[in-house]
This record gives structure tokens, C-alpha cells and sequence, in this order.
């Protein structure tokens, strides 16, 4: 099974965390002619598989929970229909907003279940197996004292994912995981103009868990500039440090860093042009 999300210790209980689950993207594309079935049902039967797979009897889902839709009434639907399967089958559910989130505190209110907390994109801090984390989306800024006593940030929002090639020349992008060690010093000055903090800050940043998406090749976007306003990453500036920018399948088979990735890319395209 592609499982797109991690199980990890959380406040000493397992939890199952995964990221932008686009409740409702199918209404988007059937809007632009291409017609799916409703894949709610398949989503939460997936959540549910990887959890007991995990021992997981909690779930935190990182942001974009619901998909910005042109249809609000099959939203509300969709969406509650959803929120209510996590509260039935976990007894923890952590929903944190992201930028396709809108109105979606007044669907938690109408579902109006104790187990559902739902926080900002700024996240909350938990504790994951033994290391202080910051849970979030990845589209705003944390809280200056969040990232000061966390060792590690856990977010979605990018929806990476890598292009692989066989030896047969066959061409497929899968979704990916990515882990990146960075200087918390140098990181927070960049994001808020001044040092919070001191050490080594791991970012964990999940795939979509949507399988109508697969995501964005970071092979491609991750290793050249970029000034994309709405992702924290900018400020992480993945270009200059790709020797620390771990490379993960959703199984968890460990592909490489970014920098051997791109030479690998760039020799591969070399031979092909001979």
C-alpha cells in the first residue's frame, strides 16, 4: 500500500500524521471536465488501513484538510462526512488549517465532537518520540517561541514528490518524503530578522495524501532559487544546503540527498542527449 503518512509516538500515544488531504478535489476537476468518482469514502478507508497497520489510535492531519471548492454544498458534505468517519474510528483526531482551508472552524462546529481539535496553520507543539515538535501546515510563519523550543518541524503544504526512471527508460513520479537538517539560528533570522534559537532544526515534510495528486518534483523545484511567498521553505533556502535534503518513497526506501539526485538527473540527461 502507498501509505503517505508517518506513525509516530505522540504526547505517549501512537498517532498516524499525514498531510493535505484535499477533501473535495474531484468537485475542481469535474469543474474542468475531467469526471471521478467522490473519493471521500476511499480517503478515510485508507487513513483507516494505515493506522491499524501503525497501532495508531490517534491521526493529525497537517493542514488542507478540505479542497477549495466552486461547489459549497457537496463541500460542507464531504467534508463533515469526513471529520465524522476520523472522530468515529480514531480517539484523537488533530486538524490543523492550512491555505485551502476556509471555513472549515464552522464544519468542526457543526460536527461538534470532543475528540476533533482543530488548530491555526501555526500549529501546535507535541512532543514525538522523545524530541519537542512543531506540528504545522508549512503556508505561515510559526510562532517565534514555537520554533525556539522545538528541535523539529513536522509539515505539508508542498506536496513533494520525486520523478524516477528505469532502466527501461519508463518515467514516474511518486510521492516522496523529505527530511532537512537545518541551521535554526540562520533559519529564523531569515524568517522573522532575528536569531530564535541555536542548533540543528529536522524538517519533516510530508506528501499529499490525496492519491488524485502525486505532487511537485523537488528535483526540480527545490534545487534553484525560488521566492514562492506561501511556503516556509523559501526561508529554509533548500538550494544551498541539498547535501541535507534527504530524499524519501512513502515506504520509507531512502533514495538519497538532493544533490546526488541532481547530478544523478543531470548525467542521465547528458547520456540521453549523446
Amino acid at each position: 500500500m502507498d501509505k503517505r503518512g508517518i506513525g509516530a509516538v505522540v504526547n505517549g500515544n501512537k498517532w498516524l500524521i499525514l498531510a493535505d488531504t484535499h477533501v473535495g478535489l474531484e468537485f475542481e476537476l469535474q469543474e474542468r471536465g475531467v469526471r471521478v468518482p467522490v473519493q471521500t469514502s476511499r480517503i478515510i478507508n485508507n487513513i483507516v488501513s494505515w493506522a491499524e497497520e501503525e497501532g495508531a489510535t490517534g491521526v493529525a492531519i497537517l493542514g488542507d484538510v478540505k479542497h477549495e471548492l466552486p461547489y459549497p454544498f457537496e463541500s460542507l458534505n464531504e467534508v463533515k462526512a469526513f471529520i465524522e468517519a476520523l472522530a468515529k474510528n480514531f480517539e484523537e483526531v488533530v486538524l490543523i488549517a492550512g491555505n485551502h482551508d476556509g471555513g472549515l472552524e464552522q464544519v468542526v462546529g457543526k460536527v461538534g465532537l470532543s475528540n476533533v481539535k482543530l488548530y491555526d496553520s501555526r500549529g501546535l507543539v507535541v512532543n514525538i518520540n522523545g524530541r519537542s515538535t512543531l506540528m504545522m501546515h508549512g503556508n505561515s510563519k510559526p510562532n517565534p517561541e514555537d520554533l525556539r523550543v522545538v528541535d523539529m518541524v513536522v509539515m505539508g503544504h508542498t506536496h513533494p514528490a520525486i520523478v524516477i526512471e528505469d532502466e527501461h527508460g519508463f518515467v514516474t513520479k511518486r510521492p516522496a518524503i523529505l527530511k532537512i537538517r537545518v541551521d535554526k539560528g540562520e533559519f529564523s533570522e531569515r524568517l522573522f530578522g532575528e536569531r530564535v534559537g541555536e542548533g540543528e532544526l529536522t524538517m519533516v515534510i510530508l506528501p499529499t495524501a490525496n492519491h488524485l495528486t502525486v505532487g511537485v518534483d523537488v528535483a526540480s523545484t527545490l534545487t534553484e532559487a525560488f521566492e514562492a511567498p506561501r511556503t516556509i521553505l523559501r526561508y529554509v533556502e533548500p538550494w544551498r544546503i541539498l547535501d541535507k535534503v534527504e530524499v524519501y518513497l512513502t515506504d520509507l526506501t531512502y533514495l538519497g540527498t538532493l544533490d546526488v539526485i541532481r547530478r544523478i538527473s543531470a548525467e542521465r540527461a547528458d547520456f540521453d542527449s549523446m
